[in-house]
C-alpha cells in the first residue's frame, strides 16, 4: 500500500479528511503488505487487512464496505475479482454445485449431463473469467471467450439472484472498461527454463473493438439484457443443431440470435449522451 494509492481510494470514495486509521494484519513480529481497505461510515474509520480478505468480519459485515483488494473491480453493490485471483480459489466449486441444483446444465451449455462432466469444468485459470459477489456471497460469474478483437461475453448469474439486473450491471462495466481503457489479461504459462516458479504469469492490456453474442430465441431474459446493454439484433435468426457428449446425438434444431456491439457504436452513443 503507498501513500499515493491511499489518498486515490479516499478520494474516490469521498472519505472525510478526518478519517481514523487502524489495522488488523494478524501479525506481530515482522512488517506485512497491507492491501485490503475496509471503510465504516457510522464510525468514520479505515481498517487495513493484508492478504485475503474473505472470511474476514468486515467482509461479511454490511456496516463495513470493501474499498479496496487486489484485482477487485468494484461495481454499485457489487464486486468482482478476476478467476485467477487467490480471491476465487472456490469460484469453481461453487459454480457446479449451483448449476446442478438449478438444473441448468443442458440449457446452459448444451451438451449432456453426465455424473462425470462437471469435474471437466474449470474455471480457475481461465484468462478474462471473473467471480461476481454481494460481500463475502458469490453470486455467478462472467466471462469472456473468442481472440482478443472480438469477444463473446458468457454470464450465469446464480438462480436466487436473477432478475435483479446484476448480469446486465456487471456487463455494462465490462464493456465499458474494454472500449475505452481496455481489459487486462492475465494467464499462467510453464517455465520453459524447466526452474521454480513451474508457472509463470503474464499480463496485458487488450482493447476488442467488438462484442458479439449469439442467445437462444427463446431465452427471453438473455436478449433483454443484451438489448439493455446497447447490443443491436441480427433481425435474422440462425437455426442449429448442438452436439451432445461424444456420441455425436444431437438436440432438436435450435434457433438463436446474433447480437453484436462495436466500440465505434458504443463510444458515439455515450459521447452523444455526454
Amino acid at each position: 500500500m503507498t501513500m499515493e494509492l491511499l489518498c486515490r481510494i479516499i478520494e474516490e470514495n469521498g472519505i472525510p479528511s478526518d478519517v481514523h486509521f487502524m489495522s488488523d494484519s494478524g501479525w506481530e513480529c515482522d512488517a506485512t503488505e497491507m492491501n485490503g481497505v475496509f471503510y465504516h461510515r457510522e464510525s468514520n474509520t479505515i481498517v487495513f487487512t493484508q492478504g485475503e480478505c474473505s472470511d474476514r468480519e468486515y467482509e461479511k459485515s454490511v456496516e463495513w464496505e470493501l474499498l479496496y483488494a487486489p484485482d477487485l473491480i468494484k461495481l454499485e453493490g457489487l464486486e468482482v475479482y478476476p478467476a485467477n485471483s487467490t480471491m476465487e480459489y472456490r469460484l469453481t466449486e461453487i459454480f457446479r454445485s449451483e448449476i446442478k441444483e438449478a438444473g441448468d446444465f443442458v440449457s446452459y451449455y448444451g451438451i449432456r449431463e453426465t455424473d462425470d462432466i462437471y469435474d471437466k469444468i474449470d474455471l480457475r485459470w481461465r484468462p478474462l473469467f471473473y467471480g461476481i459477489h454481494i460481500k463475502d456471497k458469490t453470486i455467478g460469474y462472467i466471462g469472456f471467450n473468442g481472440n482478443e478483437n472480438v469477444l463473446e461475453p458468457e454470464i450465469y448469474i446464480f438462480k436466487q439472484y436473477r432478475n435483479k439486473g446484476y448480469g446486465s450491471q456487471v456487463l455494462k462495466k465490462f464493456i465499458d472498461m474494454a472500449f475505452k481503457e481496455g481489459l487486462v489479461k492475465k494467464w499462467r504459462e510453464e517455465n520453459d527454463e524447466g526452474k521454480l516458479p513451474i508457472y509463470i504469469w503474464k499480463e496485458k492490456t487488450i482493447f476488442p473493438s467488438k462484442f458479439v453474442s449469439t442467445v437462444r430465441v427463446e431465452n427471453e431474459f438473455s436478449r433483454r439484457m443484451m438489448k439493455a446493454c446497447g447490443f443491436s439484433e441480427n433481425n435474422d435468426a440462425v437455426v442449429f443443431k448442438g452436439c451432445i457428449g461424444e456420441e455425436n446425438d444431437v438436440f432438436d434444431p435450435i434457433e438463436v440470435k446474433e447480437y453484436f456491439l462495436s466500440r465505434e457504436d458504443y463510444l458515439k452513443k455515450t459521447n452523444s449522451i455526454l
